[in-house]
């Protein structure tokens, strides 16, 4: 246990010195909320900008997935290189310095979407509507990219490969959940835009609990019971994800 907290603390301090890092992950996103609010139609209902509500949990949401870069950077520095051999000398497994860093680094993604959050309701008026669902949806998405980090680094072996899945992945969940541009009506875009990624049941999940529910118009008719059934949803992904990475991390022991 010892020995867990010592790496978990130790990678977690390393994390916050990723000031540039720190500076892109949150900067971009928030940036991103302003630019879209300039170019679209702004409104405020009861005192919040519905728009800035609307894009906060998107982007905030979708750099969870960004957040993969710094989970990889840490694990391949530290168990693809040099380093290996120096932990292999330890008497503890690779594996009990791989789930520290695991922790820490979801921890810290946690942190940069409450920064996220916080910034987007003091400065954009954003309505962040149930924190309690919020926070249990923030946690959910954040632990389901810092897996998905988890199994490309014990399927790859080259950083450069892994860094770009991060960005296809990233990106991909952006375009399919139409976040960068509009997918249409087809009952297939409806679908993807709804249910058919992490990214969309998480935002839908706010939007039910109350975050734009009840200051859009067209979101009536949605509530609590959807805000937790998307979450259940999301809570299924991760038990799968973490599945994998466990059986994957079985199979290929010897390899990490």
């Amino acid at each position: 246990m010892s020995n867990f907290l010592l790496i978990l603390g130790f990678t977690f301090k390393r994390s916050l010195n990723e000031i540039k890092s720190i500076i892109i992950l949150v900067i971009i996103p928030i940036g991103l909320i302003v630019i879209n609010s300039m170019f679209t139609d702004t409104f405020v209902l009861d005192g919040y900008n519905a728009t800035a509500s609307n894009n906060m949990p998107a982007f905030m949401l979708a750099f969870q997935f960004f957040n993969m870069g710094i989970v990889l950077q840490y694990l391949y520095n530290d168990f693809r290189g040099d380093m290996r051999w120096r932990l292999r000398s330890t008497p503890h497994s690779l594996l009990s310095f791989i789930i520290p860093t695991f922790v820490a680094n979801w921890i810290f993604s946690v942190g940069l979407g409450i920064v996220i959050i916080i910034v987007s309701a003091l400065f954009l008026n954003a309505y962040l509507g149930n924190l309690l669902i919020l926070a249990t949806v923030l946690i959910l998405v954040s632990l389901i990219a810092t897996l998905l980090a988890m199994i490309i680094f014990l399927l790859t072996k080259k950083a450069s490969l892994a860094n770009g899945l991060v960005y296809i992945i990233s990106f991909g969940l952006m375009i399919l959940s139409g976040y960068m541009f509009p997918l249409g009506r087809s009952a297939v875009a409806i679908f993807l835009n709804t249910y058919g990624t992490p990214l969309s049941l998480g935002v839908r999940a706010i939007m039910y609990s109350g975050a734009l529910s009840e200051i859009l118009p067209s979101l009536i008719g949605y509530g609590m019971s959807d805000a937790i059934f998307n979450i259940g949803i999301l809570a299924a992904i991760v038990a799968i994800l973490a599945l994998i990475v466990l059986a994957i991390s079985l199979l290929r022991r010897k390899d990490i």
